[in-house]
């Protein structure tokens, strides 16, 4: 166990035992006494290890038999093609239709006139739900950052994850013999937005396709989804409904690749596209056209792997084109979220047609906002907001930006994470602080497992986090960037900064209690007479404005020196002051 895991550890056993004398206190039988002790003791000492891991490694069923969907690939080909290409042309002119009377036009400098909307740029927190069959393997070593990829299993499984899968699921064991174990037993979608509003979060994203193709919604354009296969429920339609009920906005996570689909040559024989040269799961000799690259099809080996997914002859304008269309006329998300674009760009996938449908068809009706990750080179140059993944953004930007990542090290379930590789409470709220000081906004990844339960790690973090946010969630939601992000105190304790968005107001972020008796914000430049606020405590705090060398120095009420549990929050203390922001006074 590490020193970071031991701190964790050891502070719950304190809090545990401070509550043993409480319980002695009270008049007990020697016998319920010591009944009492026994189960305390016995707590005490499993408690460190149910800490350090809960989760169960999944294995190869004992009663395993390899998945074979209804149709295979080559008689989806026969029954189901056709009438989808047909359909793709279809939808693919109404979508023409749409952009060319519509304000928005299918080009980057078009949608660069967009607005980011006011909401989302109050919101400040988001929950990015990464579940899907990867997370019953929920499996992943560590890659050149500090995250690990267990969504990405479904492919490392044949790769650079292949000695761990074949010693613990089999070699036979292949990609889609995950779907029936996806059963989502314990998914609840209800609990799920409940606890994000609890959190604090102002929308959720799903993980609706990602980049194995399976998809969380009933899809016409693919029956590799929960409804034609395992749940067999529309879990995206259970989100929303949730969402709407609750008021948080809802998302569209939509990866514009896919490991492997089956396409149909000009022989109407069938081969595969694979998304990247070193992608074929079976080392399997590549055919190179231009920037794609093809494999034979296999019957006995890709039925296993691309069950379920219908025969096109254009990946794009006959599927991935068409069926982001389909889900935004059907599900009418508040936020398109691309992923899986940086091999080629934007025009090859279409994404700038798909977003300006996604602006026209909102238009009069509601606000709605894309992300940058429309092509390969578009990241933080287009888009309504950029975005960051585990390398947050160094110094504040004007323009709108979003966080992506997981309260562990993981981006999708991973049996193996433990309390050693979470964030503390302390840790996420700094996080958001930080992130919001410097302009952006938290999705934060929530990781359930195979069965659709979100491990207590996670609920009590998250938890904690709208706690505090029910106190100092003015200094946070609608924020813009202070002046300055943040400075130290003498004593080098952080104090980061944000203000009110008609400048009326800045907060100051205290991450540690102060070792005087006094908070000293070098940065705060308070209107000179007015009062200054701690977020939660109800009376105004005596203060000083001591010029530009240590800024403002505000006195901490006696009763908080006196009683640590009289203090208005446990982890970072916000001060409230009207800003003087044109140096007035």
């Amino acid at each position: 166990m590490d020193r970071r895991t031991f701190l964790k550890t050891t502070s719950l056993v304190t809090a545990s035992l401070s509550v043993t004398p409480r319980l002695f206190g009270k008049s007990f039988s020697n016998k319920k006494r010591n009944v009492i002790i026994l189960k305390t003791l016995f707590g005490l000492l499993i408690l460190p290890v149910m800490l350090y891991s809960q989760n169960v490694q999944q294995k190869r069923p004992e009663n395993y038999k390899p998945y074979r969907y209804k149709y295979s690939v080559e008689k989806l080909q026969q029954k189901f093609s056709k009438e989808m290409i047909r359909q793709a042309k279809i939808d693919n002119a109404k979508m023409n239709e749409v952009n060319t009377s519509g304000k928005y036009k299918p080009y980057l400098d078009s949608l660069d006139h967009h607005p980011t909307p006011e909401w989302y740029k109050d919101a400040k927190l988001g929950i990015f739900l990464d579940w899907g069959p990867y997370s019953i393997a929920g499996y992943a070593e560590k890659g050149w950052n500090r995250a690990r990829y267990p969504d990405w299993y479904l492919s490392n499984m044949y790769r650079k994850d292949a000695e761990y899968h074949q010693k613990t699921w089999g070699a036979d064991f292949h990609r889609d013999d995950f779907f029936p174990l996806f059963n989502a037993v314990d998914f609840d979608a209800e609990f799920i937005v409940k606890l994000a509003n609890t959190a604090g979060a102002k929308y959720l994203v799903p993980f609706s396709k990602h980049h194995d193709g399976f998809c969380l919604w009933d899809s016409k354009y693919t029956q590799r989804d929960v409804v034609n296969m395992r749940p067999g429920r529309d879990i995206a339609r259970e989100i929303i409904s949730a969402c709407e009920r609750m008021g948080l906005k809802h998302g569209f996570y939509f990866s514009v690749e896919e490991y492997e689909y089956p396409l149909i040559n000009e022989n109407g024989q069938l081969h595969v596209r694979l998304w990247e040269r070193d992608m074929a799961p079976d080392n399997s000799v590549l055919v190179v056209m231009g920037n794609e690259f093809y494999m034979d099809f296999k019957s006995e080996f890709h039925n296993r792997i691309i069950s379920g997914k219908i025969p096109v002859t254009n990946f794009v304008d006959e599927y991935i084109v068409p069926q982001a269309k389909d889900y935004i006329d059907h599900y009418d998300p508040d936020i398109l979220w691309f992923d899986g674009e940086w091999q080629r760009p934007a025009e090859y996938y279409r994404t700038p047609e798909i977003v300006a449908y996604f602006y026209n068809q909102a238009a009069g009706r509601k606000e709605v906002v894309a992300n940058d990750r429309m092509g390969k080179e578009t990241r933080r140059q287009h888009g309504d907001f950029y975005t960051s993944e585990t390398d947050e953004v160094v110094n504040a930007m004007e323009y709108p930006w979003e966080e992506n990542r997981s309260m562990s090290e993981s981006y999708g379930y991973n049996w193996a994470d433990s309390l050693g590789n979470y964030l503390s409470a302390d840790e996420l709220i700094e996080m958001l602080v930080r992130i919001v000081a410097k302009g952006g906004n938290l999705n934060l990844i929530v990781n359930p497992d195979g069965t659709g339960k979100i491990n207590h790690f996670q609920v009590n973090l998250l938890k904690e986090l709208g706690s505090w946010l029910n106190i100092n969630g003015e200094a946070i939601y609608a924020t813009r960037p202070y002046k300055i992000t943040c400075d130290n105190t003498q004593l080098g304790q952080p104090v980061w900064y944000t203000r009110s968005k008609d400048k009326k107001y800045g907060y100051a972020i205290c991450f540690e209690w102060p070792k005087s008796e006094t908070f000293i914000c070098p940065g705060a430049n308070p209107v000179w007479e007015t009062q200054v606020y701690m977020l939660g405590y109800t009376k105004p705090l005596e203060w000083v404005d001591t010029g530009e060398h240590w800024g403002l120095v505000v006195k901490i009420p006696e009763e908080m020196l006196l009683d640590p549990s009289r203090r208005q929050c446990k982890h970072a203390w916000v001060l409230k002051f009207e800003w003087d922001w044109k140096n007035e006074f």
